[in-house]
């Protein structure tokens, strides 16, 4: 294995950690305070060529062009500049465009992915229920077939970008017989007939990132607009859920990374006892711990990322890099807080906006103890 990076990567790197300071990073605070997606971000971001990374040439990307290391890069720097916008922006071209890109028809591609690439639409993931996140096995929105196609019923919770997604890619029961062989993806209009939005929840933190919940009394859905074959949901959720796991780990690392700068920076500045506090013992190793942690979550993320371009199995290696990375952000903020003493617990310094927005890490895309449990299974068996 290369640990170094291509000229190309290099390049590439630092010209998008430079774009995401100048242009992401300085709204990061007003967004989160607003409550609600920047547009101005989100069009930074398809002026810089962000949502092509992800998806071939022939429906408006240069996916052929990139590697996972360089999109990587592109969501740490992203998620460093303003975790809220990576979220909305990673559900929309990943959660949503992944399932339709490795397992749609091109119909179905040719379809919906162009308006994702271009930025022009917005789309989620509608897997999470109210009594159904992680056991996804057990959702109970059911599909029923009818001519020219199938109507949804039922109850979508917790899902990223649902009070703004122009479509969403919907996991609903099409034969309650088969259990987890009977689960069916769909994409589904959400501005169509039969869909109501639920208001965006008040969060703790990601404030920036609207996430709500979608209820189906009927919403109509043709045949065309199926994802893949009907019956294959369950393993089309859990292949993008691999995907989420990987970008995680980048959510992590960006705020982590994030968070200890601002330590740092701070730390040379304020002054006790007559010297800089970055003086004290106590404040250099939490800023140290804080080094050593992020240098080895980025090695774990960069050898997914290595995995996958080499077409190499890695669900294992993403479950243990998701949980060490967003684990550590958690751990990371939280020292930095304390850095700042009391200042860090007020509104005027971004610590107390890294440590809310890096809470939500150990929870999303398969929380921390489903992915112990997938870890001990590859180490024990089932």
């Amino acid at each position: 294995m290369d640990y170094g990076l291509t000229p190309a990567q290099e390049a590439f790197g630092r010209a998008f950690e430079d774009f995401c300071q100048k242009q992401i990073a300085p709204r990061a605070a007003a967004v989160d305070r607003a409550g609600e997606l920047s547009r101005e971000n989100w069009k930074d971001l398809v002026d810089m060529g962000f949502f092509k990374l992800y998806h071939p040439a022939k429906y408006g990307g240069v996916g052929e062009d990139t590697d996972f290391v360089m999109r990587a890069m592109a969501e740490e720097s992203l998620a460093k500049a303003c975790a809220a916008t990576f979220l909305s922006a990673g559900a929309s071209i990943g959660l949503c465009g992944g399932p339709i890109l490795h397992h749609g028809s091109e119909k179905l591609k040719a379809k919906w992915l162009p308006g994702l690439v271009s930025g022009e639409k917005i789309g989620c993931f509608g897997l999470t229920e109210p009594d159904a996140g992680t056991d996804a096995a057990n959702i109970r929105t059911r599909a029923e077939k009818v001519p020219g196609g199938w109507k949804l019923y039922g109850e979508k919770a917790l899902i990223t970008n649902a009070p703004i997604a122009d479509f969403g890619v919907v996991m609903a029961v099409s034969d309650a017989e088969a259990k987890h062989f009977g689960v069916t993806a769909f994409v589904v209009d959400l501005h169509g007939p039969g869909v109501e939005r639920s208001a965006p929840y008040r969060k703790m933190g990601l404030r920036g990132s609207p996430t709500g919940g979608l209820v189906f009394d009927g919403a109509f859905v043709p045949d065309e607009d199926v994802v893949g074959e009907p019956g294959a949901g369950f393993i089309q959720a859990m292949q993008t859920l691999e995907f989420g796991r990987i970008s995680m780990s980048h959510f992590g690392i960006g705020i982590a990374e994030a968070a200890f700068e601002a330590g740092c920076k701070y730390a040379t500045e304020r002054r006790a006892f007559g010297k800089p506090i970055a003086t004290k013992q106590a404040i250099q190793f939490k800023l140290v711990d804080c080094k050593v942690e992020i240098d080895t979550a980025r090695l774990m993320a960069r050898k997914v990322a290595w995995m996958k371009d080499e077409g190499m199995a890695c669900a294992d290696m993403a479950s243990i890099s998701k949980t060490f990375a967003t684990e550590m952000a958690v751990r990371c903020a939280d020292r930095v807080v304390q850095v700042f003493g009391g200042w860090g617990y007020t509104e005027d310094f971004p610590a107390e906006r890294f440590l809310r927005d890096a809470r939500l890490g150990p929870i999303g895309e398969g929380t921390s103890e489903i992915q112990r449990e997938l870890i001990a299974r590859a180490l024990l068996g089932d």
